[in-house]
């Protein structure tokens, strides 16, 4: 992936470890997540597992790490999607993140818009996420894309424990 321009000045480009700096800032501004998500504030360790998780029988080059930038230089938003998994045509978004001062404004709905473009393009037919169920405005947010809950899993995290709501959303042809 090159870049996927977004309207307004915003595009989305792949993101290396090598930025890790602005992406533990970026972490750092939505630290309401994280203690919504996982209990506590983010660490260095979060950021970099940003980058290093992935699902069983998967590798790195099934896994995409996403900035969505303004102005071509500031990062205000991260995205983690798997290609594929868990079965074959079905990409799982593992992480949305957009600065909180940036939310609100479309932004999270044009960079799904771009992203299902661009995974459509590479054989995509669906997305899966999970949000905890205790994540509201996400739920909505998602819902409101088009997302349908398919079933509900507890899972452990840092330091709680979140029922999360696994979601899909069948692209139309």
């Amino acid at each position: 992936m090159e870049k996927l321009n977004l309207l307004n000045d915003y595009e989305i480009k792949p993101l290396t470890i090598e930025k890790i700096k602005i992406i533990e800032e970026l972490c750092e501004k939505c630290s309401d997540y994280y203690i919504l998500h996982d209990g506590i504030v983010p660490s260095k360790e979060d950021t970099k597992e940003i980058f290093e998780a992935i699902p069983p029988n998967k590798n790195y080059k099934d896994k995409f790490v996403l900035g969505i930038f303004k102005d071509n230089k500031q990062l205000v938003g991260i995205i983690d999607i798997v290609k594929d998994f868990p079965v074959i045509g079905q990409w799982m978004l593992g992480l949305m993140l957009i600065d909180p001062k940036e939310r609100g404004n479309g932004l999270g709905k044009m960079a799904h818009e771009a992203l299902i473009q661009w995974a459509t393009n590479l054989g995509a037919k669906s997305f899966r996420i999970g949000v905890i169920e205790d994540n509201y405005k996400g739920i909505k947010f998602w819902s409101d894309l088009g997302y349908r809950k398919i079933k509900e899993v507890t899972m452990e995290f840092t330091k709680k424990t979140n029922i999360v709501n696994v979601m899909t959303l069948e692209f139309k042809n």
